[in-house]
């Protein structure tokens, strides 16, 4: 029982990390688009373009930074699940 709950409480802490990183990139993406610097051109996956302006930049910065450590996360998860004790 003891080990349900330190994993619950590793978790929290690992998905409050998340949260504080992709918080972060926003942030910074805001910052970056704020300060406009040349050729300052966004697009989101290489598909959907964004606008230049503090706010695009800062979605391309939440999104990009969510979906790829989100998927790292989401490995990390699943082998330690697959294999807990190995």
């Amino acid at each position: 029982m003891s080990e349900r709950v330190q994993s619950r409480a590793g978790s929290r802490v690992v998905v409050t990390i998340y949260l504080i990183i992709v918080g972060l990139a926003g942030v910074m993406g805001f910052i970056l688009g704020y300060i406009r610097p040349e050729n300052l051109d966004p697009r989101l996956f290489g598909v959907v373009e964004l606008p230049p302006t503090p706010f695009g930049v800062a979605v391309y910065g939440l999104v990009t930074v969510a979906v790829v450590l989100g998927v790292f996360l989401a490995l990390v998860s699943y082998v330690s699940e697959k294999y807990p004790n190995a």
